[in-house]
């Protein structure tokens, strides 16, 4: 792999090699793999001498656009890689209790979304050897024979070993896919020399029609993979607010799910039912669709049941309303407005224990035209600025197991002339603690002094020896600042 040679076309970064400034936490297999990176491909896959051949045949192709080899372009990696009879037999290297039955739980995440099952070894030929090696890899689908997934030291983390299980089932990583260009940047100014290779994207991955791509994967990076120091990252997304989204290893997200069905299970519900929003059967009940995360109901109609106090539909109108929420739990809304229109909302706070991948306490809102993919998820602050949907719905959840976990979403049907938005409350105490930070939600004060108060000084130039008069212009002008707001 050429280091001269670019992985991000036209690349145009939202993080210009800054240091973050919030906790720094890998949650994903690359940090127990640090000291195994020259062994295995992509941090924690160990590919098969076809499959490497592949890889560099992308490359090639990516560089010069011609190819030579035959490609395998069935399924993600290719038909007889799959597991016969959706049965995936597996046996442990090792006795030990504790860590068996993390693996038994990292399976059970996915036997209880799909109809793939994983069994004791019998007399088959072809099975997983679950070992205590030096990390945690794995091969990518059934290669033949005995095959290792290493749940080693520092892999505890039941997400960390549902991964390695999307590999052994069939999966490359989600940033792999050849539309990622479309969605992230790969920071190529902090990339450990030498391990540029471990970005390249995939030819051979078939089957994504109908699945986005998706930042919230379990198969997805981490922001900072491969990175040469820990303060920068080095896969940006392109719209700043699924930052962090990406990276997270808590659980399988609804298109991590929705793939290993399409892949496994797609012959079993033989009458198909109207599912909405990327719904699809349910291979453990045909009569019933698995939905969206945020969605729930036979066809996907409705919301998942929330815990009790929050949740439940919402309908925006043409005057500025408020949601709010300081809830601990599960809490599901969704935002209504009227077919062919448009909601615009703003996130005023977000107060969640911040993390570099929201995963377990945070807020996510979905607001694209496909619900299937995981929304943008925040719980270090809000993200700035108005937001439009792409639909005429716009679903909101919160997920917190601790505090604090509160926040406040402001929405109102598009338009071109919209109202001003309501005034913050004010929540200082007077005017001398005004100067001390108090800012108000929407930073009405900061506005003024950036945007108004040179302007006033400017146009209002008080008379000599006159100080009330330059003290009545600042208020003056104040108050006329927060009416136009």
């Amino acid at each position: 792999m050429s280091e001269k040679v670019p992985l991000t076309p036209k690349r145009r970064s939202n993080f210009p090699s800054q240091p973050i400034k919030y906790r720094i936490v890998d949650h994903t297999e690359y940090a127990a793999n640090k000291k195994i990176l020259n062994e295995v491909f992509e941090s924690d896959m160990v590919l098969t001498r076809d499959q490497m051949l592949d890889v560099i045949e992308d490359f090639k192709t990516r560089i010069n656009g011609t190819s030579h080899r035959r490609r395998r372009r069935k399924a993600i990696v290719g038909n007889n890689l799959r597991w016969i009879n959706r049965t995936i037999p597996y046996e442990f290297k090792d006795k030990d209790n504790k860590w068996q039955e993390l693996i038994r739980n990292g399976i059970q995440k996915w036997e209880a979304e799909t109809c793939l099952r994983f069994k004791t070894k019998g007399l088959e030929k072809d099975y997983i050897e679950f070992l205590k090696g030096g990390g945690c890899y794995s091969s990518v689908g059934r290669i033949g024979g005995r095959q290792y997934t290493s749940i080693g030291f520092g892999c505890e983390g039941v997400g960390i070993v549902a991964h390695e299980l999307g590999h052994a089932i069939g999966f490359w990583h989600e940033q792999s896919r050849p539309d990622r260009d479309k969605y992230i940047n790969i920071n190529e100014d902090h990339i450990y020399r030498g391990t540029k290779g471990n970005f390249e994207k995939r030819k051979d991955i078939e089957g994504l029609k109908d699945v986005p791509y998706d930042f919230g994967s379990i198969m997805h990076y981490g922001p900072q993979a491969f990175t040469d120091d820990y303060k920068y990252t080095t896969i940006e997304t392109k719209d700043h607010r699924y930052q962090h989204t990406i990276g997270q290893r808590q659980d399988l997200s609804f298109t991590d799910i929705k793939q290993a069905n399409l892949l496994y299970c797609n012959d079993i519900c033989k009458n198909q039912i109207s599912c909405q929003y990327g719904g699809y059967p349910n291979p453990h009940d045909c009569t019933k669709c698995k939905c969206p995360a945020g969605l729930a109901g036979v066809l996907c109609e409705s919301l998942p049941i929330s815990t009790f106090g929050c949740g439940g539909e919402l309908f925006a109108t043409a005057v500025w309303q408020t949601l709010t929420n300081t809830i601990e739990g599960e809490c599901f809304w969704r935002i209504n407005a009227p077919t062919n229109q448009r909601i615009h909302f703003e996130v005023l706070e977000a107060n969640f224990e911040c993390d570099s991948s929201c995963a377990e306490n945070y807020l996510e809102i979905k607001h694209t035209d496909n619900f299937q993919r995981t929304g943008f998820r925040q719980c270090c602050n809000a993200a700035p600025g108005p937001i439009i949907s792409q639909q005429n719905q716009v679903l909101v959840f919160s997920r917190s197991s601790k505090p604090s976990a509160n926040f406040t979403i402001r929405y109102i049907i598009d338009s071109e002339n919209l109202p001003p938005p309501p005034l913050a409350a004010w929540r200082g105490g007077g005017f001398t603690s005004l100067f001390g930070g108090e800012t108000g939600i929407d930073n009405t004060f900061e506005t003024y002094i950036i945007k108004e108060l040179p302007k006033a000084l400017k146009n209002d130039r008080p008379a000599d020896r006159k100080p009330l008069d330059t003290l009545q212009t600042l208020i003056s002008t104040f108050l006329r600042s927060t009416r136009t707001r």
